[in-house]
C-alpha cells in the first residue's frame, strides 16, 4: 500500500483538508476515512444524505461496432440485456474461473460503454482488457480514470440533493431512472453522467464529471443541506454501509482465487448466454459443487470481526472472516466469511477467532441490511 507522501490525490484533495478530514492511503491514493465519525456519517447516509468522493474509482471508455460482443465474452452478465442508458453488475474473469475484478458496465450507445472499476485495480483491469481487445478485434478501449472525478450521493433524501444539478429540460428524465440506469446531463455548460446507483444500500447516485467541474459540483451538491441534510461522508462509513448490505470488496470478499459462484455472486453469471472468459472452469465448478460459499454471520459475543480471522465449529476450522465490523445500523458486529462447502449451514453457531479469544458468532441470511436501492 502507498504511504501518505506518494501517494496519488483527487482533485477535490485540498476540500478534505479544509473539512479537516482523517486522510488515509487506501488503493494508492490518499482518501478522507471519516469527517466526523464513522457511526455518525454511517447514520446520516441511512437516515438523510451523505456525499463521497469516489473520485478513485477507474473508468474504461469501450466503443466500436464489435463493443458489445465484446464485453459479452469479457465478462459474466449478459451485455444483451442493456438498452442505451442502463447498467449491469458484472465480473471479469481469469480462465481458471478466480475473479480479476468486479465492475459496472452501463451501455451508453450501442457502440459505446462506460466500465467503472475498482481504484486499486484500474492499471491491472485495463491491462487484462486491452489485451483481450486486441485479440477480439472491432473494439476499441481506453482508460480515461484520469480525466473523470466521481461523487456518490446516497441516501433516502439523495434525490432532493442531486436535482440542484438538473435542468429543467433534463428533470423528467432524471426523475425516471431506474436502478442502474445513466443519463447525460449538462453540468456547468460540460457533459457529465449520473447513474442511479451507489455502494451504501440506499437510494443514491454515482455523478461522473470532468475534473475540472470536481469543486464546483461538491460546492453545489454541499449547499442543498437545508433541505437534503447531505454531509461529507468518508471510506470508513463507506465500508460499514456495504458489509451490512453484504456488497463485496474487491481483495476482502473476492480475488484472483474467488470465482463468483464461491463469492455469492451466481444471480450476476450468465452460464447459459454463450462463451466468455472463464465459462467452462464455472461450469466444471457448478457440475461437481463450490469448494467454498460465501456466509454472513453477526457476533454473538462481544468483539470485532476483521478480514483473516479464522472461523472454527467444533473446534475445526472451517474459513476464514473475510470482511468484518460494527454493524451501526443492526447493531453489534459482524460481516462475511468465506466457508469451506459442507461444513456449515445457515443459522448454525461458530467461533471467530479474535485475537486469539474464540467468539461465539451465528451465519444469519443476506443481507444482515436490506437494500432500498429500488424504491
Amino acid at each position: 500500500m502507498a504511504s501518505a507522501n506518494d501517494a496519488l490525490t483527487t482533485p477535490l484533495v485540498s476540500v478534505h483538508k479544509s473539512l479537516k478530514a482523517k486522510m488515509v492511503p487506501f488503493g494508492g491514493w490518499l482518501m478522507p476515512v471519516s469527517y466526523t465519525s464513522v457511526l455518525q456519517e454511517h447514520k446520516a447516509v441511512r437516515e438523510t444524505c451523505g456525499i463521497f468522493d469516489v473520485s478513485h474509482m477507474g473508468e474504461v471508455i469501450v466503443t466500436g461496432v464489435r463493443a458489445g460482443a465484446f464485453l459479452q465474452y469479457l465478462t459474466i452478465n449478459d451485455i444483451s440485456k442493456l438498452d442505451d442508458g442502463s447498467g449491469q453488475y458484472s465480473a471479469m474473469l481469469h480462465e481458471h474461473g478466480g475473479m480479476i475484478d468486479d465492475l459496472i458496465i452501463y451501455r451508453l450507445k450501442s457502440d459505446k460503454y462506460l466500465l467503472c472499476v475498482n481504484a486499486s485495480n484500474t492499471a491491472k483491469d485495463f491491462a487484462w482488457i486491452e489485451k483481450q481487445a486486441a485479440k477480439f478485434g472491432g473494439v476499441q478501449v481506453a482508460n480515461e480514470s484520469d480525466q473523470w472525478s466521481q461523487l456518490a450521493v446516497q441516501g433516502p433524501n439523495s434525490a432532493a440533493a442531486v436535482e440542484a444539478l438538473i435542468g429543467a429540460a433534463e428533470l423528467a428524465q432524471f426523475r425516471s431512472l431506474q436502478y442502474m440506469d445513466i443519463m447525460s446531463i449538462k453540468l456547468f455548460g460540460m457533459v457529465a453522467l449520473v447513474a442511479r446507483t451507489g455502494y451504501t444500500g440506499e437510494h443514491g447516485y454515482e455523478i461522473y464529471l470532468p475534473n475540472d467541474l470536481a469543486e464546483k459540483t461538491w460546492t453545489a451538491l454541499m449547499e442543498t443541506q437545508p433541505r437534503s441534510g447531505i454531509q461529507p461522508i468518508g471510506l470508513g462509513a463507506r465500508n460499514t454501509l456495504r458489509l451490512e448490505a453484504c456488497y463485496l470488496l474487491y481483495g476482502n470478499d473476492m480475488n484472483d482465487d474467488v470465482s463468483p459462484l464461491e463469492a455469492g455472486i451466481a444471480w450476476a453469471t450468465r452460464l447459459t448466454k454463450g462463451d466468455f472468459i472463464g465459462r467452462s472452469a464455472l461450469v466444471a465448478q457448478k457440475e461437481a459443487g463450490p469448494k467454498r460459499s460465501q456466509f454472513a454471520f453477526v457476533m454473538s459475543d462481544e468483539g470485532i470481526p476483521r478480514s483473516g480471522m479464522e472461523i472454527y465449529r467444533n473446534d475445526e476450522k472451517i474459513g476464514v472472516v473475510t470482511s468484518g465490523s460494527v454493524l451501526p445500523t443492526i447493531g453489534g458486529a459482524g460481516g462475511m466469511a468465506l466457508i469451506t462447502r459442507g461444513k456449515a449451514s445457515l443459522n448454525d453457531e461458530v467461533h471467530v477467532d479474535i485475537r486469539g479469544k474464540r467468539k461465539l458468532a451465528r451465519f444469519v441470511q443476506k443481507p444482515l441490511y436490506k437494500a432500498k436501492v429500488k424504491g
